[in-house]
């Protein structure tokens, strides 16, 4: 399959070709480029606003959560909204600590402590387990005491 294409001009006359325009001025050319990248700034921010107010909402969309679930089982487990507040602050302790313990571990090591797949899988084996486990633990007990001091505050106030 062949194509061909006939670029000649049809006109009698060729155009003349027409004198490029007039630069603006060079202030004017600024003026312009600074008020654009106002604009572009301006929807930058009202993205950024429209986020931060939909975190919020989803945020007050799960505190709500645990809050009705809290609610929902006070009748079978009067007590374990008070549970949940007094036992995050140990568990966030007891997260801390392990935490501090790793990294003065880490401080202490050589540069060459960990070259060998045994060395990293001992540190893993020690510290990552349980690391993992009690971050897990206080993204669920964490926000039920956080509902436990809302409702809290709701029945006082």
């Amino acid at each position: 399959m062949q194509f061909q294409f006939d670029i000649a001009s049809s006109s009698p006359n060729p155009a003349t070709p027409q004198q490029p325009a007039q630069p603006e001025s060079v202030p004017e050319l600024l003026r312009q480029l600074v008020e654009q990248q106002r604009e572009q700034l301006n929807q930058i921010l009202e993205i950024q606003k429209e986020h931060l107010n939909h975190i919020r909402t989803q945020a007050q969309d799960s505190l709500s959560r645990w809050r009705h679930l809290l609610a929902r089982w006070q009748k079978d487990h009067p007590e374990f909204a008070e549970h949940c507040k007094k036992a995050y602050p140990a568990m966030e302790k007891i997260y801390v600590q392990l935490l501090v313990n790793m990294v003065e571990e880490l401080a202490g090591q050589e540069d060459d402590a960990f070259e060998t797949d045994f060395a990293i899988q001992e540190f893993l084996d020690r510290y990552g387990m349980r690391i993992g486990q009690l971050s897990h633990l206080l993204s669920i007990v964490g926000p039920l005491s956080e509902a436990a001091h809302q409702n809290e505050a709701n029945k006082q106030g």
